[in-house]
């Protein structure tokens, strides 16, 4: 299964493009799910996470694409429910932080190797498709295996935040709500 929690822009492009995906029953969780379209296989729950009391099914990939909404809250409460792999959408540095606020809350927990993020395998893309691209790869990367040629921008971390300039201005999330 492939929980998306967000209904902004890369959340809805990731949907559709892993409802193509045969092997994944994807489900779509946020508040606001019926103010947009979605594929018609694509289960759409009018929750908002973490809040919602439902368990995940084993193996469960979830993506949070909140807009920088609630990040932390619900990757700890989507460990707490034993996800598989959870993937943020963030910038390095954003990543970095909410991945400093949950070592704060759970202290160096193992379950904190379980989330990618950045999400998605460096494809060098940038924008909404291209990032949705990207996340859904590292899924299918993941789910398969995964191999040694290919790696998750979340390896990378650490050297894009290094290479960035002092004080630079990263270009606004594409799929955060305004």
């Amino acid at each position: 299964m492939l929980l998306i929690l967000g209904s902004g822009d890369i959340a809805r492009r990731l949907a559709w493009m892993a409802a193509q995906v045969e092997a994944l029953a994807v489900t779509v969780a946020e508040s606001d799910v019926a103010a947009h379209h979605w594929p018609e296989s694509v289960e759409c729950i009018a929750a908002s996470w973490p809040d919602a009391p439902w368990a995940l099914p084993p193996g469960t990939h979830a993506v949070v694409a909140r807009g920088h909404d609630r990040d932390a809250e619900s990757l700890q409460a989507l460990l707490e429910r034993d996800v598989e792999r959870a993937y943020l959408v963030a910038s390095a540095r954003r990543a970095r932080d909410v991945l400093d606020t949950l070592r704060r809350a759970l202290g160096e927990h193992a379950s904190l190797r379980r989330i990618s993020s950045p999400a998605g395998l460096d494809l060098g893309g940038q924008e909404s498709g291209a990032i949705a691209l990207s996340i859904l790869a590292e899924v299918q990367w993941r789910r398969c295996g995964g191999t040694a040629s290919l790696r998750p921008t979340s390896e990378l971390r650490e050297s894009r935040i290094a290479h960035s300039a002092s004080g630079q201005r990263h270009r606004a999330c594409p799929g955060k709500r305004a």
